[in-house]
């Protein structure tokens, strides 16, 4: 059975950590029973690792290593993983090089190679200017989008 939709990293930092802005819109994909099948890219739980443990002057969520492994495990505890063969993730870099892609907007790339591999059709992200503009055959939707689309009766 495919999954209903691909969550982004930032939907999972903004699920994990309370203090974000779209704690709540991104934590009510999960609570409803029954709740849509979510997938999430291996390397976005890197990501996410990466983003709720970050130190320094610009760390906003501060998580110990301890805090962001169960916080993750949570997640996945409720989801599919997902990812690219070492050959598709290196054919996803390559492709993004050859259209001129840098940055981070690679990590999206490979979200979106990802729901592409496994024939899911909508990616749930914060961040859909940058998802669309890799993606515009796959439907790409903010949490609060996705769920009054998934349930129009309670939004």
């Amino acid at each position: 059975m495919t999954a209903d939709a691909l969550l982004d990293s930032n939907v999972l930092v903004a699920m994990l950590a309370e203090a974000h802005e779209h704690h709540q819109a991104s934590l009510a994909l999960v609570l409803d029973d029954p709740r849509p099948r979510f997938a999430v890219c291996a390397h976005s739980y890197a990501e996410t690792y990466s983003t709720l443990t970050r130190l320094g002057e610009h760390a906003p969520f501060r998580f110990t290593a301890e805090e962001a492994l169960a916080s993750l495990e949570s997640v996945r505890a409720i989801t599919d993983l997902v990812g690219l063969t070492p050959a598709q993730t290196f054919d996803a870099i390559r492709g993004y090089a050859r259209g001129g892609g840098v940055g981070a907007r690679l990590y999206d790339r490979l979200i979106g190679e990802a729901a592409v591999a496994h024939d899911i059709a909508t990616i749930v992200t914060w961040n859909i200017a940058h998802m669309r503009g890799l993606f515009p055959s796959l439907l790409v939707q903010t949490p609060a989008a996705f769920f009054e689309t998934t349930y129009p009766s309670k939004a």
